[in-house]
């Protein structure tokens, strides 16, 4: 059984255990392999593509460890695992979800009002569990990576490879540097031709494997020379520069492991897929990430005293650019913003509940009732007493 069809058959499975929908997303090709929930919802203005958004938690998980928590547009929760090996590039990643992730029994209100997907099927899950299930994915991903046969050299763009590798060893008047190759390559990743860029780079490392004569050191050299030239070339076409920049890094790191030309031309191949990917703005499908992401967060802690510093740490940016987004997609301070989901949910309890004001202030983190009071009624325009009297606990 291939890695393919290992991947399969862990689709079928995690779905029958857990009832949670359960796709493969093949990287390359763009498609996925087993029917996705949603192809696309859509959302005032635009429309949702399930590629670019499941595509965005794929590359995360590898960048975090092969797994990764994340939120569609719709607020619906995902995870997306990958296998963490270098020898195994980024070309397939398991999706599963969508989940409601909660803590209680309140209902789901979906943030965008899409109104076209049917919360009541979609199965609920608390936090702990959910990321449960995600170390799970994890390590059964892994798993099926184990005693997997290399790929088949003669395949694919590797033969385009080879057959450069030759021409370089039999023609004598090919030994000049193919700069112009370089200046190509980084065109068509601006771009995102991925097929030129692959056409480029395989130009590229039939020089370098040819000159380099399996020298390791002279390998990881190059290498690195690439890493660098793709990065930038990915950042002129319009990719997030930090991203960019912390992948370039993170792969910097791997280039040690490089052991063979074999390894090399599938640990590059792979970047240059992702970065010519990264070209696409994600950056509206990042935001939304975070805001969800720091919404549950505060969410699962009201009771406590909460902090820009913990938050901003929890969703892995910086005080100041955090801020920043909370203030461009919600228009208002982070405050403000915990404030709202701590009355939101005090209103919930005082329409479902006989809990008494004093200990509802409590709950949702007002450790002083009369400034609970004054929150409310600035968002609300009435006392939490009138709020609860005019008819809203539950009957």
């Amino acid at each position: 059984m291939d890695f393919s069809d290992r991947y399969m058959r862990l689709c079928e499975y995690i779905q029958t255990l857990t009832n949670v929908h359960t796709t493969l997303l093949n990287i390359p090709s763009g498609k996925f392999e087993l029917p996705v929930f949603s192809e696309a919802c859509y959302i005032e203005p635009t429309q949702c593509n399930a590629f670019h958004t499941h595509y965005y938690g794929a590359c995360e998980a590898e960048r975090w460890d092969g797994k990764y928590i994340y939120y569609c547009p719709r607020g619906y929760t995902f995870i997306a695992a990958t296998p963490t090996s270098l020898n195994i590039p980024m070309e397939q990643c398991l999706i599963v979800g969508p989940i409601i992730m909660t803590n209680d029994d309140e209902p789901f209100e979906d943030p965008l009002n899409a109104g076209n997907m049917p919360s009541k099927t979609v199965p609920r899950m608390t936090t702990k569990e959910v990321r449960a299930l995600s170390e799970t994915l994890s390590m059964a991903v892994n798993a099926c990576t184990m005693d997997t046969l290399p790929p088949d050299v003669d395949s694919g763009r590797q033969a385009e490879l080879l057959q450069m590798m030759y021409d370089l060893t039999t023609d004598p008047h090919t030994k000049k540097y193919p700069i112009e190759s370089e200046r190509q390559l980084q065109e068509h990743i601006r771009s995102g031709n991925k097929a030129g860029a692959q056409h480029e780079l395989n130009e590229l490392l039939a020089y370098v494997f040819n000159q380099t004569e399996n020298d390791s050191v002279r390998i990881k050299s190059r290498a690195q020379e690439l890493l660098i030239l793709m990065g930038r070339a990915a950042i002129d076409g319009g990719a997030d520069v930090d991203e960019i920049l912390n992948l370039c890094q993170k792969y910097a790191n791997e280039v040690e492991n490089l052991r063979s030309v074999e390894t090399m031309n599938r640990w590059i191949g792979a970047i240059l897929n992702k970065f010519i990917s990264f070209v696409f703005d994600f950056n509206d499908i990042k935001h939304q990430n975070v805001i969800f992401k720091a919404t549950a967060y505060i969410k699962e802690n009201l009771a406590e005293k909460i902090s820009l510093d913990m938050v901003a740490d929890r969703v892995y940016l910086s005080k100041s650019y955090f801020c920043r987004i909370i203030k461009e997609e919600l228009n208002c301070t982070f405050t403000e913003y915990v404030n709202r989901l701590r009355i939101d949910r005090s209103k919930y309890l005082l329409r479902n509940t006989s809990i008494p004001i004093a200990e509802i202030a409590s709950a949702v983190g007002f450790g002083d009732q009369s400034y609970f009071t004054r929150v409310f009624k600035r968002q609300t325009g009435v006392a939490p007493g009138r709020y609860r009297e005019q008819g809203w606990t539950k009957k």
